[in-house]
């Protein structure tokens, strides 16, 4: 299978989290501004996440369908992200029933182990293509190992398994991401400067996470070079754990 590419674009990404601190003084100059660029963010936000799923169960039931056979399809978890079981799943299954194939999909809950075990049963079952949301690139570019080794074709969605064997790579334009991020923060602030921020990325294994903090970084450079803007802390939030996530920001706040 010839390697490709797909991207869509997203206007903000609920997988990388920017706090921002912002004066009381200014909260009624703000208020509907901000509330118009939400609303609009979400929209966008829940189209690009729409299309990239729909692009990656589209690209696993062709490559199941063209390899004769059935496609597995490992989802990261549960609790990071609501994406997961209430769009992918349900779009996955849309596509795969539109194609006329069995797909087996199942969802590890934030366990390596369970990955590997899920992903051993799938190859065992007889899929020919198996896609994987990894929850780090080594663990990942492990299981892909043992899926080419069995001759099923391996997809990276979403997440880009570093070192692994992947024939496809289905993915936003993280960068964009980030960079969309970055300037969308600017425009909520307006006129306050300088502004402290907390930077929060997402989790150190994944890929995604690094691209959007780079995009961020990017847009706002130019904002902390004048002194509008100042970086009071930045931490990666390790796994996407929520709980991990909300403590981080209080211990960067209180300092």
């Amino acid at each position: 299978m010839k390697k490709s590419l797909k991207t869509a674009a997203l206007l903000l990404s609920t997988l990388s989290l920017i706090a921002v601190g912002c004066s009381k003084d200014k909260a009624a100059d703000t208020t509907a501004a901000p509330a118009d660029t939400t609303a609009a963010a979400t929209a966008d936000t829940t189209a690009a996440a729409d299309t990239t799923a729909a692009a990656a169960a589209d690209t696993t039931a062709a490559a199941a369908a063209a390899a004769g056979g059935k496609a597995g399809f490992i989802l990261p978890d549960s609790k990071s992200s609501v994406r997961w079981e209430s769009f992918d799943r349900p779009m996955i299954e849309a596509a795969c029933k539109a194609a006329g194939i069995e797909c087996l999909i199942q969802n590890a809950e934030g366990d390596k182990a369970n990955m590997a075990t899920i992903a051993d049963q799938m190859i065992t079952s007889g899929v020919k293509v198996l896609a994987i949301v990894d929850l780090d690139s080594e663990s990942g570019a492990a299981i892909q190992k043992k899926a080419a080794a069995a001759g099923v074709k391996n997809i990276d969605y979403d997440r880009l398994t570093l070192g692994g064997a992947a024939d496809v790579y289905v993915s936003f334009d993280n960068v964009a991401v980030g960079k969309a991020q970055g300037e969308g923060m600017i425009k909520c602030l307006g006129t306050t400067k300088p502004a402290s921020i907390i930077q929060l990325s997402g989790s150190p294994t994944d890929n995604n996470a690094t691209l959007f903090k780079q995009g961020q970084d990017e847009a706002i450079k130019a904002a902390v070079a004048a002194g509008d803007i100042k970086i009071a802390g930045s931490q990666a939030v390790p796994d996407w754990d929520n709980v991990k996530g909300g403590q981080i920001f209080e211990q960067l706040l209180t300092a």
